[in-house]
């Protein structure tokens, strides 16, 4: 019994400090992208579709869903880090602070190792709920990065760094255990 779990991190936004994380819009080109993800699926049969509530991981995927008339189920879960209750001047040390210390987090923020145990919980309960098939999970790629870094550390900041907009990895369950972590080319 095959199980294969098709994560997507969402297509390129535009980044406007004035725009909360959690509705920050794709940009012309992750729109375009987002359409082209449809050919990459369109030999797949897909069965089930799980997205971070986030309008952007939403919006990477919903070409996909109208396109094999699934509805989204949307999971708290998936969403992306919350980096902290302030702008931060300079993200990358910020990002690299994170990576080196797992427990390291902002004001109001969260560290890795929270958004890696909440991503858990949502694979988790995702691979618990289905016993085969293919389904996809669109979130972002912090979320993305901590998952692949529990299963092997080698997936590290400057691992993360590479995880492009949008991303997929295949992970292929056999009887329900993790047997491949492959990345997909999308294009």
């Amino acid at each position: 019994m095959n199980l294969n779990l098709y994560f997507i991190r969402h297509a390129e936004t535009i980044y406007r400090a004035e725009d909360e994380d959690f509705n920050r819009p794709l940009s012309a080109r992750g729109i375009e992208d987002a359409k082209e993800l449809v050919d990459t699926f369109k030999d797949i049969n897909i069965d089930k579709i799980y997205a971070s509530p986030y309008f952007r991981a939403i919006d990477t995927i919903k070409y996909i869903a109208k396109d094999k008339e699934l509805s989204i189920e949307l999971m708290d879960n998936l969403k992306e880090r919350k980096v902290a209750d302030h702008y931060i001047d300079d993200f990358f040390e910020y990002a690299n602070n994170q990576w080196n210390d797992f427990e390291y987090s902002l004001p109001g923020g969260e560290s890795l190792k929270e958004v890696q145990e909440r991503g858990l919980k949502a694979l988790n309960k995702i691979v618990n709920n289905h016993e085969a098939g293919n389904i996809i999970v669109a979130g972002h790629g912090t979320w993305l990065g901590v998952i692949l870094n529990y299963f092997d550390e080698s997936f590290d900041y400057q691992y993360w760094q590479t995880i492009k907009m949008p991303d997929i990895y295949l992970f292929k369950y056999f009887k329900k255990q993790l047997s491949l972590i492959n990345n997909i080319d999308c294009f």
